[in-house]
């Protein structure tokens, strides 16, 4: 693993008193010899600040200065895939202009912690309001978004500008084998077994009732939360849904726009799904060992999702792409995260019939989201009780539209009955 970081765990005995105890107690303390420290129990939640070794960025830039670069056709663009000028435009930045340091100074703003679940190291960020009437949140992101998405929503959302806003104590995880949550270890780690470790997570904190709100993977992890904890869950905000056909029929009867909106993995841009899917492992050694090949296949990601005018940096900007696509690279988890689409597949989670859902859900719909269900098959599987049609945004909602997604965050939750988990009329 490339990364180290720096890590504080608040001790009790830091007094004279109790160093001098304990230097009469262990000897061996003031000869120096080494004494070996116990391991911290697994429920331990320890503070954490982010810092990428300066090895690990030297070795980047020297990555990227020798990038042994492909052709492309002469007159192409995006035809056959990420288009070079587009790579070699934010190689260069990447390598010469952009500043990880000040990135990662805008993360540790934020108090950060992990803790050991089910085996494995899960990262948190956890902003408190100062609203005793607080509802706590958790903003779970999806694959090839992290914890970046969320940063610009933490401060609106725990301390509105408007006393009348609800505000939020939120809560921003890695998913297991993403970030600093660290590459997983064991087989398994689908969006099920992430979600009931979110559920532990959430218990831990000390919450009984809370809100979630998610897109991509963050949705079907939200989903499988309630699922899991029906009675802590008071609401889901989501920004992507999927829906099975409710019937045979209900295929053949969606209108040509329905159709286009709903028929993404019939088409060639979706291959990216299929081959994450099927063989993690071997887009892992390539995209893992050539910086720019991960550039790519991101630029590829982002130019195909957003809503863009032809250039997805119309959508969002280059440093928080570049804090995006650096934070794998430097947690080495480029591969692991990917494992969540084979891992789905594996553990039969991809054709689970899915039960109805109780749980309130708001539903924020993108007009260039990916693969959108009619709504009338939405209804028959989940209780949405908002729906709100965005104006522009595309699958990266938190990013790409931060003050639309705010919004309509802060009208969900506000109409949830925190005890009973309904909504007030």
């Amino acid at each position: 693993m490339r990364i180290g970081f720096e890590k504080s765990e608040k001790t009790v005995a830091q007094c004279g008193r109790s160093l001098l105890a304990a230097l009469f107690l262990f000897p061996s303390l003031a000869l120096g010899q080494a004494q070996v420290m116990s391991k911290p129990e697994p429920h331990t939640i320890r503070p954490f600040k982010v810092h990428v070794p300066d090895s690990v960025l030297i070795d980047l830039r020297h990555r990227l200065a020798e990038t042994k670069w492909p052709d492309q056709l002469p007159g192409t663009t995006w035809e056959y895939g990420a288009d070079i000028k587009k790579v070699r435009e934010l190689a260069d930045y990447w390598q010469n202009g952009y500043d990880w340091r000040a990135q990662e100074a805008k993360i540790n703003q934020f108090e950060q912690f992990t803790t050991e679940i089910d085996g494995q190291q899960i990262y948190f960020i956890h902003r408190r309001s100062t609203r005793p009437d607080a509802i706590p949140l958790m903003l779970i992101h999806g694959w090839p978004g992290s914890i970046v998405e969320f940063l610009k929503l933490i401060e609106p959302l725990t301390d509105p500008k408007d006393k009348d806003s609800p505000a939020f104590d939120v809560i921003v995880p890695s998913l297991p084998g993403f970030g600093f949550s660290g590459p997983t270890t064991t087989r398994g780690w689908g969006p099920l077994r992430m979600a009931k470790a979110f559920v532990v997570l959430m218990d831990r904190l000390g919450y009984p009732k809370y809100g979630i709100q998610g897109g991509d993977w963050g949705s079907a992890v939200a989903q499988d939360m309630a699922y899991q904890a029906p009675t802590h869950v008071i609401g889901l905000h989501l920004n992507l849904i999927t829906a099975a056909p409710p019937n045979p029929e209900a295929a053949a009867q969606m209108s040509d726009a329905e159709r286009k909106r709903y028929s993404f993995f019939d088409r060639q841009q979706s291959s990216f799904f299929f081959l994450q899917a099927a063989e993690p492992q071997t887009l892992a050694y390539a995209l893992t060992d050539s910086p720019v090949g991960w550039l790519a296949w991101m630029i590829g990601k982002f130019q195909l999702l957003t809503d863009n005018n032809g250039d997805f940096l119309t959508a969002l900007d280059r440093d928080t792409f570049l804090t995006n696509v650096t934070l794998y690279w430097a947690t080495d988890t480029v591969g692991s995260a990917m494992r969540i689409y084979r891992e789905n597949r594996l553990t039969g989670e991809e054709a689970a019939p899915t039960p109805r859902l109780e749980t309130p859900v708001g539903y924020a719909d993108f007009p260039r989201e990916v693969a959108v269900p009619p709504f009338r098959w939405v209804t028959q599987t989940y209780n949405v009780v908002q729906k709100t049609e965005m104006p522009k945004g595309g699958h990266f909602a938190a990013l790409e539209q931060p003050d639309l997604l705010l919004d309509d965050i802060r009208k969900f939750f506000a109409k949830v009955d925190q005890k009973q988990a309904e909504i007030i009329p």
